[in-house]
């Protein structure tokens, strides 16, 4: 008999089969009597190794299968722990890898922590099958459990084909949607930009003005629509001030400032950055909260000579656009910058920040509501 035969007779393993015929290991006792039996022995033959003169008789046989019995039920208490343990440790293992999931940040720690508690899932949800009696079963079942297999692997992939098709879908749709474009300073309304687009908008509309009120004479153009994964498109706003109003408007875009946090949690950390003051990317000196995150732009012009501040929003810009064509005043003065190169984290925006083990917040609305109790970084 092969070694695979005999294992399957006594439903163990082939590796357990060789390692007996190897005297690396030793039968279990509840087996000893099934093995004498298979073999026609004397269980004491089967211990000693040598043929003895006499058959085993029943009070031998009687006296091993109740060695045997014992040793199942001392077995059967251990396993019981073994099996409720292995199982509660997969249930939290579970738990552990759902909640390392939840609100997770990008960082190499984490991920590296999370696959390290997925494999220990893994060895652990073996060892409860293996306790169960379930791995075995299987083990018997190979051609059941690969078709099984191939069938979920089948399954996986259709579902992600479909998906990804559904996502090529509604991206050529949004890419070839119109752009809904306002003109008039009747249609300014910074509300309405901040609640229908706020999803992807990428940024929070500081430096323009609440209102116009105060502005002696105003210019409004915008162009935008939301996509797949962000909002394109512009914002022009243009006005011109009194002496008062235009010192009171620059000092306003002066002190804007925008408090971001490193978590959801009331008492987290939290970074307060301040507007950028830029006298050399643009051709009036210009108040920038953001300038390149994720290709988006918002900055206010100042000039000085007619007291006239141009408030700027841009969207992943297309500078040989027509639309933006007509403000190329408006625009940096080396228009290669607004192609970003690398990762767009790097460059100035004040509604993120880099926390420690490298982890970008990004700002919300909501955010400005909170206490700040955290530590200041």
């Amino acid at each position: 008999m092969t070694q695979e035969q005999l294992a399957n007779v006594f439903n163990v393993s082939t590796r357990t089969i060789s390692r007996w015929e190897n005297g690396t290991n030793l039968p279990d006792i509840s087996l000893l009597v099934e093995i004498a039996d298979f073999y026609d022995v004397d269980v004491r033959e089967l211990i000693e190794g040598e043929r003895k003169s006499e058959m085993m008789n029943e009070e031998v046989k009687e006296v091993a299968e109740k060695m045997a019995d014992y040793a199942g039920t001392e077995k059967g208490k251990l396993f019981k722990w073994v099996r409720a343990i292995s199982l509660i440790g997969t249930i939290l293992l579970t738990i552990a890898i759902v909640l390392q999931c939840i609100n997770y940040e990008p960082n190499l720690t984490r991920s590296f922590a999370i696959a390290l508690t997925f494999l220990g899932l893994v060895a652990l949800a073996i060892t409860t099958l293996y306790a169960n009696g379930i791995l075995s079963n299987l083990v018997k079942k190979k051609g059941f459990v690969i078709k099984v297999v191939v069938l979920v692997l089948i399954i996986i992939s259709v579902r992600y084909m479909i998906m990804s098709a559904l996502i090529v879908v509604i991206g050529i749709c949004d890419s070839s949607k119109p752009f809904d474009k306002k003109t008039g300073i009747e249609n300014y309304d910074k509300n309405y930009f901040l609640e229908t687009y706020s999803g992807d908008l990428d940024s929070g509309l500081f430096v323009f003005p609440d209102d116009t009120e105060k502005a002696l004479t105003t210019e409004f153009e915008s162009s935008m629509k939301t996509g797949l994964f962000d909002t394109d498109g512009s914002i022009f706003l243009t006005a011109i001030y009194s002496d008062e109003d235009f010192d009171s408007e620059v000092k306003r875009l002066s002190e804007i400032t925008c408090t971001v946090f490193d978590t959801d949690f009331e008492d987290s950390d939290y970074h307060i950055g301040e507007v950028k003051y830029d006298e050399d990317s643009y051709n009036f000196p210009a108040y920038v909260t953001s300038d390149g995150y994720k290709n988006v732009y918002e900055y206010a012009l100042i000039d000085d000579a007619d007291n006239e501040i141009i408030y700027v929003y841009l969207s992943y810009p297309d500078v040989t656009n027509a639309s933006l064509a007509a403000h190329l005043d408006y625009l940096k003065k080396d228009k290669a910058s607004y192609v970003i190169k690398g990762s767009t984290l790097n460059e100035f925006s004040i509604y993120s920040f880099h926390f420690k083990d490298d982890i970008w917040c990004e700002y919300t609305p909501g955010d400005e509501e909170r206490e700040l109790l955290g530590n200041q970084r």
